[in-house]
């Protein structure tokens, strides 16, 4: 008779009902009173998201909060590193147009993905918030630079991948500036009021003006324009 020893297992339920450590249950914590900062920026202003506002809409004591974030502005430095460092990048590469599409399919894409990910969600309205609110606080502002930078240069890379013929193109790094720095103010604009109707045709021509600058030769751009003769003529006389 053969006999098969069963080895001792424990089952998946088994490790779920296992009470969380102190390191996860804090991370728990945490998380749930970041969510809840959100929410509170989301509804109301800096000055409203104060630390008893945010405990009580997290569901916990003002002293628990204050254990977890000393201070205002450590929380606040908290909740900028969610609104702006969640922006996906590599995660969410299969909603972003890839560089074998079609130059305007592209253009459009870009603008509509780089909108939906980055400056229409309301982590963009809260980080702005924050920005504006802390005007101050140094640390603070510290951070926000800090992030920006890191922000940019992802947004940078992202642009040069999905556009490789602009990648020796003149003063490239000033356009694709001056792209976010357009759908960075249709952003903020929100901050004072609703979006503006005319928000997808601005997206459609901010399209059209990357289209545009990708069909230039390769050079073009650093032209100054030609003067003309008449012009000339009329100065010399």
């Amino acid at each position: 008779m053969c006999m098969v020893m069963a080895m001792p297992t424990t089952s998946l339920t088994a490790r779920r009902s296992q009470p969380l450590s102190h390191a996860e249950r804090s991370a728990a914590t945490q998380a749930q009173i970041l969510d809840a900062g959100m929410r509170v920026m989301r509804a109301g202003s800096f000055r409203a998201a104060t630390m008893f506002e945010v405990a009580k809409a997290a569901g916990v004591t003002p002293g628990a909060l204050q254990h977890h974030f000393g201070s205002k502005a450590e929380l606040m430095m908290h909740l900028l590193e969610r609104a702006i460092g969640s922006i996906p990048d590599r995660d969410a590469d299969h909603a972003w147009p890839k560089p074998a599409d079609s130059l305007s399919r592209r253009a459009s894409g870009f603008v509509q993905a780089l909108w939906a990910h980055s400056y229409e969600p309301p982590r963009f309205l809260v980080a702005w918030g924050i920005y504006f609110g802390s005007a101050g606080d140094a640390d603070v502002l510290k951070r926000v630079v800090e992030m920006r930078a890191r922000l940019r240069l992802k947004l940078h890379r992202r642009f040069i991948r999905t556009f490789p013929e602009l990648a020796d193109a003149p003063r490239l790094e000033a356009f694709i500036d001056l792209v976010l720095s357009s759908l960075r103010g249709m952003g903020v604009v929100r901050l004072f009021g609703p979006a503006p109707t005319s928000s997808a045709a601005q997206l459609a021509e901010l399209a059209a003006v990357i289209e545009w600058r990708c069909r230039q030769p390769s050079g073009t751009t650093n032209k100054k324009p030609r003067k003309s003769k008449r012009l000339v003529k009329g100065r010399a006389t």
